[in-house]
């Protein structure tokens, strides 16, 4: 298959990830002529420029852009395999026009499900160790360089959380939010009968911070990771009654790399047909309808925050820095 990807940041990502599922790439988009020029000779790509005509030729198209542009894209390449990145970008504004999409080979890249630990969760939960789902909390901790509305960055960073329960559980409902002073939110939902508590909240080293407590009838497991940048991505050990289960995920695996190139492995084996739609949806492929209603199960979220102020903030109101 020949493929095309926009975006000249994390699209890099997905460069990798096509060629490694066995697809030519060949060419790249992006909106900076230059930028793009320079990126596409460093990654041997033959075909660049700044609007879609140089995806004439690909059958696949990642598109790894700002969130805001995702429908554009979308609405513009339903003639193609699509990897979108997550999420979609799903609002009140926007959701007839999401629903109207007729994307049926589009896909949403969640490369959460595809971690080793979240492959050992899932097998545990498979095997009748954990029992009946009873709760589940997670805290989402975020102190990233650039301004975004609370309610943006909920969506922006709980989604991979969310991409993984709903892997391993189904899908939830909605109860409840609440927002304290910027972007402090706290959000109840509800999946099979167990209250899922979703705790976002600025945090105080620059980063990412993912803490995910599942409580079961029969064991409590515990999945700590995120993404530091003097530490890059990575996951301590899956915890089960509080007593870790191997060795740490660690920066120098490239643990969010290889997932994400995991994706682009189970997209690609799908659609040459190596592997049906169940055994794409049991290893955490979501085709773009699902990626859909999870977002959507998140949009009362909008109104229950609107009496909130939503004005644009950097998460935590620090200065990012690295070496």
């Amino acid at each position: 298959m020949k493929a095309g990807v926009i975006g000249t940041n994390w699209g890099r990502v997905h460069v990798q990830g096509l060629r490694k599922a066995g697809c030519d790439v060949i060419a790249m988009m992006a909106h900076d002529a230059d930028i793009v020029a320079k990126i596409a000779m460093e990654e041997g790509i033959p075909t660049h420029g700044t609007d879609l005509s140089v995806f004439q030729d690909c059958d696949v198209v990642a598109i790894a852009t700002p969130t805001a542009s995702h429908l554009n894209y979308l609405e513009a390449l339903q003639d193609k395999i699509i990897l979108c990145e997550k999420p979609l970008g799903l609002t009140p504004d926007n959701q007839a026009r999401f629903l109207a999409l007729n994307a049926k080979r589009s896909y949403v890249s969640f490369p959460f499900p595809f971690l080793d630990s979240a492959k050992q969760l899932q097998q545990l939960i498979n095997s009748g160790d954990f029992g009946e789902l009873l709760r589940i909390t997670v805290v989402a901790g975020v102190n990233l360089p650039y301004p975004k509305t609370p309610v943006e960055w909920f969506m922006e960073d709980m989604i991979h959380p969310i991409s993984l329960l709903t892997h391993l559980f189904g899908d939830m409902q909605f109860l409840d939010a609440r927002q304290g002073s910027g972007c402090n939110i706290s959000a109840q939902m509800q999946c099979q009968h167990a209250l899922v508590d979703l705790l976002l909240c600025p945090w105080p080293k620059p980063g990412l911070h993912f803490d995910i407590t599942l409580i079961g009838s029969k064991n409590a497991y515990q999945l700590r990771g995120g993404f530091r940048p003097d530490r890059q991505w990575w996951m301590e050990p899956l915890m089960i009654d509080d007593v870790a289960q191997g060795n740490d995920q660690a920066a120098e695996d490239a643990i969010w790399i290889r997932a994400n190139h995991r994706v682009a492995n189970a997209l690609i084996a799908h659609q040459k047909g190596e592997i049906n739609d169940q055994q794409a949806m049991e290893l955490g492929l979501f085709p773009l309808q699902r990626a859909l209603a999870m977002e959507q199960s998140l949009l009362p979220l909008w109104q229950a925050l609107a009496q909130y102020d939503q004005s644009p903030t950097l998460a935590g109101n620090m200065v990012w820095q690295t070496a």
